[in-house]
């Protein structure tokens, strides 16, 4: 989000004018919890689209399993069929 508000040349008192605090904007900025509905105001602030915003957010986070967690699903399987 800083990075947005950099590029459109806004300070954090200049958010005040799209209705945040300039508290509300430092957390938003430092990453804190926020609703959908916050983000899709900072969205409509900036003039950009919320898939922007939060496009390779979950990179990584559906990889391929690691061969550890393979190592486990065989042991589990395995041992299911043992008890079959």
């Amino acid at each position: 989000m800083r990075e947005l508000r950099l590029r459109h040349n806004l300070s954090q008192e200049d958010m005040i004018l799209f209705g945040f605090s300039g508290k509300h904007w430092q957390q938003l900025e430092a990453g804190r919890p926020i609703t959908v509905t916050t983000l899709l105001r900072a969205c409509e602030a900036l003039g950009v689209t919320m898939a922007e915003v939060v496009k390779d957010l979950d990179k990584g986070v559906y990889e391929k399993p690691g061969a550890a967690t393979i190592s486990v699903i065989k042991k589990i399987s395995a041992k299911r069929q043992l008890n079959s």
